[in-house]
């Protein structure tokens, strides 16, 4: 064997050996981009929650500052008629 050869071989074993360790590395890049995709979905879920809980209470103030109004009025009513 001539050293071109063994030269020949040793760049196949390292081209081989190359590709197979980029295809793992590409196999575990695209597991953790669907992990994150997962996670940004779920904080996104959550995000849309707090949102509508926050809605709710800004309604529930609403509605309590007119009841608190329409008491308010409904006792100066009936102040008023007792006097």
């Amino acid at each position: 064997m001539e050293s071109y050869d063994i030269l020949v071989i040793v760049l196949s074993v390292a081209l081989s050996l190359s590709i197979i360790v980029w295809i793992i590395v590409g196999v575990l890049v695209v597991q953790v981009l669907r992990k994150i995709k997962e996670v940004t979905d779920t904080a996104q879920q959550a995000a849309e929650n707090v949102e509508e809980f926050t809605e709710q209470l800004r309604t529930a103030g609403k509605l309590s500052t007119m009841a608190t109004f329409a008491g308010t009025i409904s006792k100066a009513f009936k102040n008023f008629r007792r006097k």
